[in-house]
């Protein structure tokens, strides 16, 4: 499984009713990886919003997109992680 951390840089777009969550990372190192979560998107989408703090563990499927298995996102305003895993 592959750690990334970084910052939520668009805006978190539903893809489909299953449902299917679609987003930007942008690490430390400023590199963009467009991000796919599944399991948990409802929890994703309640958590979750622009500019936020988050990391992501998952893996690259063939389209090179990072399939998010497990997420944990800074609370806002507080040093306190919340986190969703499957």
């Amino acid at each position: 499984m592959i750690n990334l951390s970084g910052k939520i840089t668009s805006s978190i777009k539903v893809l489909n009713l299953t449902p299917l969550v679609r987003f930007e990372l942008t690490d430390n190192h400023e590199a963009k990886v467009n991000c796919l979560i599944h399991q948990h998107a409802l929890n994703f989408l309640a958590l979750a919003e622009p500019n936020a703090q988050i990391a992501v563990y998952g893996h690259y499927n063939k389209r090179h997109q990072f399939i998010v298995n497990k997420f944990m996102i800074q609370a806002k305003g507080v040093n306190q992680f919340m986190s969703h895993s499957a």
